[in-house]
């Protein structure tokens, strides 16, 4: 892993506000959506992630990610209509899934199996969210000044 790209800081967020747009994104764009002072800071960040391949430019002088590269961080996640959701939230909803269908299929008697499987579902749904708020937590733990 010694060729990791690691980015942090505003770089970091220029990163996340590319990814998360739905269409490809402009510098001005990029500099009203972050706050930045001037649209030069953006364009010097942008520039940081063309150098580092993961982004590309298109035609129209906008920028979309490069597939191709994705960093280590973002790989526990999904990218759902310009929001990065935790792959966790998938195994809670899941495992919540198979808990309501056990729950109105299966008629209650109160034994062994029912109370195995209803702790064994409440505590996978209370760890996969768990771990869940920690993905998505762990974002911003690489938002380190530059």
């Amino acid at each position: 892993m010694s060729g990791a790209k690691r980015i942090y800081g505003k770089t970091w967020d220029v990163y996340l506000c590319i990814l998360t747009s739905n269409d490809p994104i402009g510098v001005r764009e990029i500099w009203r959506s972050l706050g930045f002072s001037t649209p030069s800071l953006a364009q010097y960040h942008v520039n940081k992630l063309l150098e580092l391949k993961l982004i590309d430019s298109t035609r129209s002088g906008k920028y979309v990610t490069n597939e191709t590269e994705k960093l280590e961080a973002l790989r526990s996640f999904l990218s759902l209509r310009g929001m990065l959701i935790p792959r966790m939230v998938v195994y809670a909803a899941l495992m919540f899934g198979i808990l309501v269908s056990y729950v109105y299929f299966w008629t209650w008697r109160g034994d062994f199996r029912d109370l195995t499987t209803l702790a064994a579902c409440i505590f996978s749904i209370a760890a996969f969210s768990f771990e869940a708020i920690k993905q998505y937590r762990g974002l911003s733990t690489w938002k380190k000044q530059d």
